[in-house]
């Protein structure tokens, strides 16, 4: 049987994160970001997905983001909940409605963009959320590892989850040491490697997937 996979978010790398994961062997099943902000949603998306499969191998989240910049003195109250609040919420309520279909072996990843280690002019709001996100997933790592439930944040370039309009932000760092910085099909394989058992000992780290981009600890 392959990898019972369940995975969250929405746009063009969700969904190709999908086809690849299922060229891999993984059964996958998914949950639209829509159904987080509500907890009892949250609650009945993802147990009929976990009905479906069977259980829940793996957990993948994707955040999502405007994909237009806005600059930080611009933002109004409602694009900060939109693009920062809500996905932290939902993050956070995906969680609690996984933790009763996961099991010793279980892994669970967050996708986010390396902008929340080094912060994005005009998508302040999408970095805190990555960077709320991540200490979510620490804190899981932690709570979920003595029950064999493993946590990883695998951190892309920007202009996957942000779109073409993170390149003109004004935060690019130098160019990718392998020449470029990677698609669904680089990630779908580091996400099938942690769902591997041989990836068990791994948990509550960040794992930078953007080419040699970004090289910060």
């Amino acid at each position: 049987m392959g990898t019972r996979t369940l995975v969250c978010g929405a746009g063009g790398l969700t969904y190709e994160l999908v086809d690849r994961l299922r060229e891999r062997g993984h059964l996958v099943e998914g949950v639209a970001t829509a159904s987080l902000v509500v907890r009892a949603d949250a609650g009945t998306a993802v147990d009929a997905a976990a009905d479906a499969l069977g259980a829940l191998d793996l957990v993948v989240h994707v955040l999502g983001s405007p994909g237009h910049p806005t600059p930080l003195v611009d933002l109004s109250t409602d694009e900060w909940v939109a693009a920062c609040e809500e996905p932290m919420v939902g993050a956070l309520h995906l969680l609690q409605a996984c933790r009763p279909h996961l099991g010793p072996g279980s892994r669970v990843v967050h996708v986010v963009p390396t902008s929340a280690m080094g912060g994005a002019p005009g998508f302040a709001a999408t970095a805190t959320a990555a960077e709320g996100i991540r200490a979510l997933n620490k804190s899981a790592a932690r709570q979920w590892g003595a029950d064999g439930i493993t946590a990883t944040v695998v951190a892309a370039a920007p202009e996957l989850l942000i779109g073409p309009a993170a390149n003109s932000a004004g935060g690019a760092l130098t160019g990718p040491a392998l020449g470029r910085t990677g698609g669904a099909e680089d990630l779908a394989g580091i996400i099938d490697t942690l769902a591997s058992p041989d990836a068990a000992f791994t948990t509550g780290s960040t794992i930078v997937a953007d080419g040699g981009t970004w090289m910060a600890p």
